[in-house]
């Protein structure tokens, strides 16, 4: 594939991931500026500590993909990041691959109230009744 090519079918990819992310709660989600070696990710407005890889990839890399989003991850000074991944003949983002470290996911997993057998489970605080 010719570079231009290349490139325009990732701008594709990522305006179809930011259509996506509009359409399902995240209004301000907007395609990033390319910072060189500074990367931040490719989208942003998902809320801060948010870090956001698109790829559209004929071969997969996960690996390099999550190496990747480490380094744009700190150089956020994002909390969160995860890669959306377009799989050769995924047309909708709902057939797309959503990658993340294993810690992301433990911690997404805990602060919606989900914990490991072994830990404590966590609680959120009752509301007072009013009376």
């Amino acid at each position: 594939m010719k570079p231009a090519t290349a490139k325009a079918k990732g701008r594709a990819t990522e305006n179809q991931a930011v259509e996506w992310l509009r359409a399902n709660g995240y209004p301000d989600a907007e395609r990033r500026r390319l910072n060189g070696s500074n990367d931040l990710g490719d989208i942003t407005g998902c809320g801060p500590g948010v870090c956001i890889e698109v790829k559209s990839a004929a071969a997969w890399h996960p690996v390099r993909w999550l190496r990747e989003l480490r380094t744009e991850m700190t150089n956020a000074r994002a909390a969160i990041g995860f890669v959306m991944a377009r799989p050769k003949g995924g047309t909708s983002v709902d057939d797309w691959v959503f990658i993340v470290h294993g810690e992301t996911l433990l911690s997404l997993l805990a602060d919606a109230g989900w914990q490991a057998p072994n830990q404590t489970p966590i609680t959120t605080p009752k509301k007072k009744e009013s009376s």
